[in-house]
């Protein structure tokens, strides 16, 4: 009897031991099915730069691949379910539209021959192009003024009311050698208004959010203001993409409104005694 009670807890003690050991084995296996990486491209450059998690669980990817822009969509785990590539040109943002498909922006060479548009392309899930649109300065004269144009959108996101915003730079417009550029459009890409932003230097937008009240902000560096060379730059608009300013001619207003309101609390306060 006592044999057997020993070789019970030996057998107990064994289990627990293997369980003990084995535990962190188990965690392992489990951690590395959800731990993973994958390479997508060829001998050419392939660089990616923005990603989404899809309503599937996967993943999709913008960004370049030989000249071209390149999506790519991924199940869970990484493997490729299939990709597309689109004119010439290069992807920098993607976001999923409420239909389902991606909305793409960045730039195209092969509509200017002398530099770069705003580039926003739309498809439905399966990246099949719906669409595509363009935004620059066709102008030979200015061209040959102010030598290539550069006009590349760095920031995309899907507006309230069902169009898009889209923000970069350009030096088809503005101010100086390159500005931050804001274009809003409607559900199909149609130009509705777009806005620059910067001083007599260097300004560009790299990030885009539609902001609570229905504005926009815009982040990116700019060396037209700040300190000395680039500084972080936030712009914040209205729904339009207008800063609104401090009108010159309430100054005086809101003088006269301010010596008024001291006189009357000088007037107000109790008088010394003469005790």
């Amino acid at each position: 009897m006592g044999r057997l009670l020993i070789s019970k807890k030996l057998f107990l003690a064994s289990i627990l031991f293997f369980v003990l050991i084995d535990l962190p084995l188990i965690s392992l296996v489990v951690a590395s099915s959800e731990m993973w990486s994958r390479t997508y491209g060829g001998a050419g450059e392939d660089v990616a730069y923005s990603l989404v998690e899809t309503s599937d669980g996967g993943y999709s990817i913008a960004g370049a691949t030989n000249g071209n822009v390149l999506l790519v969509k991924t199940d869970e785990q990484g493997n490729l379910e299939w990709n597309h590539t689109y004119g010439g040109g290069r992807a920098y943002s993607l976001v999923k539209t409420s239909d389902g498909g991606y909305a793409i922006a960045g730039y195209t060479n092969s509509f200017s021959s002398e530099g770069t548009d705003f580039w926003l392309i739309k498809t439905d899930e399966y990246g099949n192009m719906e669409w595509n649109k363009t935004y620059g300065r066709v102008d030979a004269e200015w061209i040959r003024i102010t030598g290539e144009v550069h006009d590349n959108a760095y920031s995309l996101v899907a507006t309230s009311d069902g169009g898009f915003a889209i923000a970069g730079c350009t030096r088809s417009f503005g101010a100086g050698f390159e500005d931050f550029w804001l274009i809003k459009t409607d559900e199909y890409g149609n130009m509705e208004w777009n806005r620059t932003y910067g001083g007599e230097e260097w300004e560009r937008a790299r990030s885009l959010i539609e902001t609570s009240d229905g504005g926009f902000a815009l982040a990116g560096y700019t060396d037209s203001f700040g300190a000395e060379g680039y500084d972080f730059w936030l712009v914040k608009t209205d729904e339009s993409g207008v800063i609104p300013e401090f009108p010159s001619w309430i100054s005086l207003p809101l003088l006269l409104v301010a010596t008024l309101a001291a006189i009357i609390y000088k007037q107000r306060l109790p008088k010394p005694s003469s005790a």
